[in-house]
C-alpha cells in the first residue's frame, strides 16, 4: 500500500525550509554589509592617514625650503642679521609663502655667546676668565629676575666636570656657596642613572642633563605682571657650544657684554649695543669711543673679545606649515667668511 504524505505537513515543511533559506540569505547579506562597511571605514582611515602623511611631508619640504633660503642668504651676505632689509626676514616672525603652505625662518649667530666648552681648555686647565664671566652672567640673570629662587653657582663646576676627561669632582675655591661639581658617582645614583659624559657638549640641550640645570633655568619662565613677578630669561640664549671662546661684540647681547667685566655696567653694555646699530665695530679700539667706556674696563675686556671670527656659526630654525600640519627643521651652520662657504654641521627634525 502506497503511503501519501499529508499535504498540510508537506506545506509546513516547505515553508520552514524557505524560512531557513531566507534567514540564511539575510544573515549572508548582513555579514556582507558589515564587511563592506568595515572595508569602507578602513579604506577611509587609510586614505586619511595617507593624506595626513602627504601634508606632513609637504610641511617638511617647506621647512627644508626655509633652510635653503637661509643658506643662500648667508652665502651671499656678510651680515644678514644687522641688515635692515634682511633682519626681519629671518626673525622667525615673518611668514614666507611656499606653494600650498608657508614657512618661518629664524637665525641666531653664535659668536656673541659664552662657549661652555671653553670653560675647560683642551690641555686640562681651568679657563679662569671664562668661568668668572659665566658666574657674572648668573649674577646678572638673578638680579634681573628678582626672585628668591635663583640660578646656583654650582651649575658652573658641574658643567666643567661634564666636559673634563677625569672623574674628579671640580671645586671652585674662589666661589662662595655651592662650588662643587658632579661626576659619575652623582649621576649613577639618580632614579634613572646615566653616565657623566667627560667630553665636549655637542649640542646645547645636553645642558639639561647636567646637575642643577632645569627647564626653567634653561628655557626661562614667564612672569605675572599683576602679581609683580618678573619673567626669567632662559640662560640658553646666552650660551653656545661653538666657536673659539672669544665674544664677538658685534653679535653679543647687552647681558653677555655686561658679563665681560665686574666693572661693566648695564648702561655701558647697552651703549655698546646701541653704537653698533649705526655702524658695526671694525676694530676693538673703536670701543674707546663708546660713551661711558673707561680705560679700566677696556683693558679688562680686550683679551676676551673680537669684532670678527674666523668661522661664523649659526643656528637656523625653519618651521614649515601646510594647513594644520607643522614640521620644524633646525640646522647648525658654519660659514667661512673668507670663502663664503656654508657647511651644515648638524640637522634635527621634529
Amino acid at each position: 500500500m502506497i503511503m501519501v504524505e499529508n499535504p498540510i505537513k508537506l506545506n509546513i515543511k516547505r515553508k520552514s525550509e524557505q524560512g531557513f533559506a531566507l534567514i540564511a540569505v539575510l544573515l549572508t547579506i548582513a555579514l556582507l554589509a558589515a564587511f563592506i562597511i568595515e572595508f569602507h571605514y578602513e579604506s577611509r582611515i587609510k586614505l586619511h592617514l595617507a593624506d595626513n602623511f602627504n601634508r606632513s611631508a609637504q610641511a617638511l619640504n617647506n621647512a627644508d625650503a626655509g633652510i635653503a633660503i637661509a643658506i643662500a642668504a648667508l652665502r651671499e651676505n656678510d651680515n644678514i642679521l644687522t641688515n635692515e632689509n634682511t633682519r626681519s626676514y629671518f626673525s622667525g616672525s615673518q611668514e614666507i609663502s611656499i606653494e600650498d603652505g608657508s614657512c618661518k625662518i629664524s637665525i641666531a649667530q653664535e659668536s656673541g655667546k659664552i662657549n661652555i666648552n671653553a670653560l675647560y681648555t683642551p690641555d686640562g686647565k681651568l679657563n679662569q676668565s671664562g668661568v668668572e664671566q659665566f658666574l657674572r652672567l648668573i649674577d646678572n640673570i638673578n638680579k634681573q629676575s628678582g626672585r628668591d629662587t635663583s640660578i646656583s653657582y654650582g651649575i658652573v663646576p658641574a658643567i666643567i666636570d661634564w666636559v673634563d676627561s677625569d672623574d674628579d669632582v671640580t671645586m671652585l675655591s674662589f666661589v662662595r656657596g655651592q662650588s662643587s661639581g658632579a661626576e659619575n658617582s652623582y649621576y649613577q645614583k639618580l632614579n634613572e642613572p646615566y653616565h657623566c659624559k667627560n667630553d665636549s657638549f655637542e649640542v646645547l640641550s645636553e645642558l639639561l642633563l647636567v646637575k642643577g640645570m632645569t627647564n626653567d633655568i634653561f628655557y626661562g619662565c614667564s612672569g605675572d605682571e599683576n602679581a609683580g613677578i618678573k619673567s626669567i630669561p632662559g640662560i640658553s640664549q646666552y650660551l653656545t657650544v661653538y666657536g673659539d671662546g672669544k665674544i664677538n661684540i658685534n653679535e653679543a647681547s647687552a647681558m653677555v657684554i655686561q658679563s665681560l667685566s665686574e666693572n661693566m655696567s648695564l648702561p655701558l653694555a647697552q651703549n655698546i649695543v646701541e653704537q653698533r646699530k649705526n655702524r658695526r665695530y671694525l676694530n676693538i679700539e673703536q670701543l674707546k669711543l663708546v660713551p661711558g667706556m673707561t680705560s679700566e674696563v677696556y683693558d679688562e675686556i680686550f683679551p676676551v673679545i673680537t669684532v670678527k671670527t674666523n668661522d661664523m656659526y649659526y643656528i637656523v630654525t625653519a618651521k614649515g606649515v601646510v594647513e594644520d600640519f607643522e614640521r620644524v627643521v633646525k640646522v647648525v651652520l658654519r660659514k667661512n667668511p673668507s670663502t663664503s662657504n656654508v657647511d651644515v654641521l648638524m640637522r634635527f627634525e621634529s
